[in-house]
């Protein structure tokens, strides 16, 4: 959640505190006994989704920093395939052609596909390739890394939209608790009419808090002044 989203929802759970000892003043099956049952069900929902929002993004950073990782691992093996079959191609014509270069700034879909092809295409050739000294598994380790950089994109993706419909769940939920604060407010001010403290300690439960913003050339704006009356 952001800080609004959370203001909000911290805003739910004050007022969970607030009921919950005073449960017995609105039965179950009363209005207010309903719409606090309903606030509950929605500010567990939010913390479930507050939790799988922050594992997907997680996984996200993970996945991206893997992704690095595997694409950097995946461009050298394949630079050094290209190598190797140009300087082999000088005694094998055959060869020659057969592993051209990628351009700099192709995507990872293609650098998958390239090194798979690649694999494919050196099979026959491997005795050819190890004699330059290339490793004797590195056919099998051009298609794993081609295989982990495609299994880090669909990781990424999926927790891409996880956090979309994640954040949308979120928005839903956020607005009942809203919609039932509402209701519990005119529920408890009619209930604690003649009880101050009561009724101070809901204004309390159910306000707001904002956080105070830094302006750009640092420190917290100033309080407005409360003019003084002459």
């Amino acid at each position: 959640m952001n800080d609004k989203q959370r203001g909000r929802f911290e805003r739910g759970s004050r007022v969970l505190a607030f009921i919950t000892p005073n449960a017995s003043d609105f039965p179950s099956n009363s209005k207010g006994g309903e719409s606090f049952a309903r606030l509950k069900t929605e500010i567990d929902k939010l913390a479930a989704l507050d939790v799988t929002k922050a594992t997907s993004m997680s996984t996200h950073r993970q996945g991206s920093v893997g992704r690095h990782d595997v694409r950097e691992t995946l461009r050298t093996q394949i630079a050094a395939v290209c190598d190797t079959a140009e300087i082999a191609s000088r005694d094998r014509p055959d060869v020659k052609g057969s592993f051209p270069r990628t351009p700099p700034d192709h995507s990872d879909q293609t650098l998958i596909a390239v090194a798979r092809s690649f694999a494919e295409a050196a099979l026959p050739l491997k005795s050819l390739f190890i004699e330059y000294d290339l490793p004797a598994d590195f056919i099998d380790r051009l298609s794993a890394n081609a295989d982990a950089l495609d299994q880090h994109i669909t990781s990424q993706n999926r927790s891409t939209g996880t956090r979309v419909n994640t954040n949308a769940a979120i928005k839903e939920s956020l607005r009942h608790v809203d919609d039932e604060i509402d209701r519990l407010d005119t529920i408890v001010r009619n209930k604690y009419r003649d009880d101050p403290a009561k009724l101070a300690a809901w204004e309390s439960a159910r306000h707001i808090e904002h956080t105070a913003r830094t302006k750009p050339g640092g420190g917290t704006p100033p309080a407005p002044q409360t003019p003084t009356q002459t």
